[in-house]
């Protein structure tokens, strides 16, 4: 006989709102009214009728409701085209859909490689000296 194994999922459901910090190792589902600080070592999924005002850690991010806050992503962040939001991204892989509506700053691992390397790099011509 197969068992089909659950993962733990912890879900706030479209009647709730929570105020706080919510700090956990599993998979989160945010379908109400979260305000706040969110961590997560997993991934976070913020549903349409999702209403979030927090700062996020997580793995990854799915958003189809609207958030209002900085995300810090291991993974991949996924704005989707009913998802709406006003803060900074820093992550690894960036995604924002035909549709969705974002304001804020975005920062990838690529990105920030680039500027530290130019900052180090000396220019190219700068040590060539012409003899007249």
């Amino acid at each position: 006989m197969n068992k089909k194994v659950q993962e733990n999922i912890t879900t706030l459901h479209k009647d709730i709102s929570f105020n706080g910090k919510l700090v956990g190792d599993e998979d989160i589902i945010i379908s109400g009214r979260l305000e706040g600080v969110l961590q997560t070592s997993q991934n976070l999924t913020i549903e349409k009728s999702g209403i979030v005002k927090a700062d996020i850690k997580s793995i990854n991010l799915v958003l189809s409701g609207t958030l209002v806050g900085n995300v810090n992503s291991k993974g991949t962040v996924i704005i989707n085209k009913s998802g709406r939001m006003v803060g900074d991204i820093k992550s690894d892989k960036i995604i924002i859909n035909a549709g969705a509506q974002y304001k804020g700053t975005i920062l990838t691992k690529g990105s920030s490689k680039v500027r530290s390397s130019q900052k180090n790099s000396p220019k190219k011509n700068s040590r060539l000296k012409t003899k007249r």
